[in-house]
């Protein structure tokens, strides 16, 4: 069996130190192994050794000072929101499912909760939101996804709880890109977010929780459809020898 690509040890060995900080082998505030070691411990090159530790030091799990040994770091939502996209094209296709529950639990939550604790200052806010949003979908600027964002991340905070907006922004990156797949090239799609999040602004605004969860949940499931629709299609187009 031929040697792996030096790319592809990278990758298998990224995984193994990740799973070491999880598990607590490397513990938080404490020094990595020398490369020395981790080249005896992983049986792996130098090179691979160094892309994994960069692929580490690029997510900000890693404590790195001139002159010191390379330290683990508290792993915040900076780091996890960097994380995830990683995960993906490491080919753990079950994070698409993961996140999508995650975000789904947790964004009904926010808006039901939301809904009961807004003021009229949250609802300007909210509307300024998405009579922005309105403007920039309907002609497909980029821009929007940003707006949209904001949006999510406004009812979040309007719970008056800090961890939702913690968790939602270590999610942002698996957001916008959900987000860009969903509406990409499809006036039809974006229009319907667009009246999606009147409807959860109508929620809000009339105080009302299980109406704000129920125009929430209906908006998220509804834009995972286009994730779910994109993976048949191909394997669709396999099936009948187009790709």
């Amino acid at each position: 069996m031929s040697e792996p690509e030096p790319s592809s040890a990278a990758r298998a060995i990224f995984r193994e130190m990740l799973d070491n900080i999880q598990t607590g082998r490397w513990a938080i505030g404490s020094a990595i192994p020398s490369e020395r070691n981790l080249i005896e411990e992983f049986g792996a090159s130098r090179i691979a050794i160094r892309e994994a530790l960069s692929m580490l030091k690029g997510l900000g799990v890693l404590d790195v000072k001139h002159g010191r040994r390379t330290k683990i770091r508290t792993v915040g939502s900076e780091a996890i929101s960097h994380l995830l996209p990683v995960m993906l094209t490491l080919g753990e296709q079950e994070t698409l499912n993961q996140v999508f529950e995650v975000r789904l639990a947790l964004e009904s939550r926010t808006a039901s909760l939301a809904a009961g604790r807004c003021t009229d200052s949250d609802i300007q806010k909210l509307r300024k939101l998405v009579e922005r949003y309105q403007k920039l979908a309907r002609r497909g600027e980029s821009e929007a996804l940003a707006v949209d964002l904001k949006f999510h991340l406004e009812i979040a905070r309007i719970t008056g709880n800090r961890l939702y907006v913690v968790l939602l922004e270590a999610l942002a990156g698996f957001i916008a890109l959900a987000q860009k797949e969903s509406c990409k090239d499809d006036p039809a799609r974006r229009r319907a977010a667009v009246s999606a999040h009147v409807s959860i602004l109508r929620a809000i605004a009339a105080r009302d929780p299980e109406w704000a969860r129920v125009e929430m949940e209906s908006h998220l499931r509804y834009s995972a459809t286009r994730k779910v629709d994109d993976k048949a299609l191909i394997r669709e187009k396999k099936l009948k020898g187009r790709i």
